[in-house]
């Protein structure tokens, strides 16, 4: 036998030799919410009884243990619809790396981002906002703004350089998707990178309410600003 076997034995024979049954049963009918903050102890009891109709503590003991049924089950299909999101995001992120390996100039480039990301099954809006440099040869279609304007407005992705994914103020929405920023509720706002500098920003927008939060795991996203910035520099 064990040492952890011993010493139950030895409490068990210790607890039978100082209490009586008269006791143990005196003591619950004078506490009789005892169970009440006890509902592992009602988990691990043994309760024999006859058919028919079930007694109180054999039902709670039933109840709990199908709470517990229930929640194991919750946990999960939470673990398998998140196995399905990143399976879906790994492809979308394959499609978009290879896009990417094609594109002949900076115009190409965002407008692959813009298209490939906006794709994906939980992003309903998408921006590709590079910042202004001079001599930076784009097309009228590639978005483009001042470094101190974004910087003003989204300090907090410059600072940080690394996706912010938090509440905004409806006015910050906006400038990010100024089509479809009224019906935007939660936001990812993802710096494109390249040897610690930010060259573009990516917004991504959700109508969900909180779909985008401070506790969402930005791994992917951050890898796909730093492959976009890798592929960008090039151009630059």
């Amino acid at each position: 036998m064990n040492n952890e076997s011993s010493a139950a034995e030895d409490l068990k024979d210790s607890i039978k030799s100082d209490l009586t049954r008269e006791q143990v049963a005196q003591y619950l009918r004078l506490n009789n919410d005892f169970f009440h903050n006890e509902e592992d102890l009602l988990a691990d009891l043994s309760l024999p009884h006859k058919s028919g109709k079930a007694i109180s503590l054999l039902e709670k003991q039933v109840t709990l243990l199908r709470n517990r049924g229930i929640e194991t089950r919750k946990k999960l299909g939470d673990l398998l619809q998140n196995a399905r999101n990143n399976d879906h995001l790994f492809d979308t992120i394959k499609s978009l790396v290879l896009s990417l390996l094609r594109a002949k100039n900076i115009t190409e480039i965002s407008s692959v981002a813009q298209d490939q990301l906006s794709n994906h099954q939980n992003i309903e809006a998408c921006e590709v906002i590079l910042i202004q440099q001079q001599s930076l040869n784009t097309l009228q279609s590639v978005r483009l703004e001042p470094m101190d304007s974004l910087k003003s407005d989204f300090g907090d992705v410059f600072r940080l350089k690394r996706t912010y994914c938090g509440s905004l103020s409806t006015k910050q929405i906006t400038r990010l998707f100024p089509v479809s920023g009224e019906k935007i509720h939660s936001t990812a706002i993802c710096p494109v990178m390249n040897n610690g500098e930010i060259l573009a920003l990516i917004a991504l927008g959700n109508q969900t309410e909180n779909y985008f939060n401070i506790h969402l795991d930005t791994l992917f996203l951050d890898f796909i600003g730093n492959v976009v910035g890798a592929v960008l520099s090039r151009h630059l």
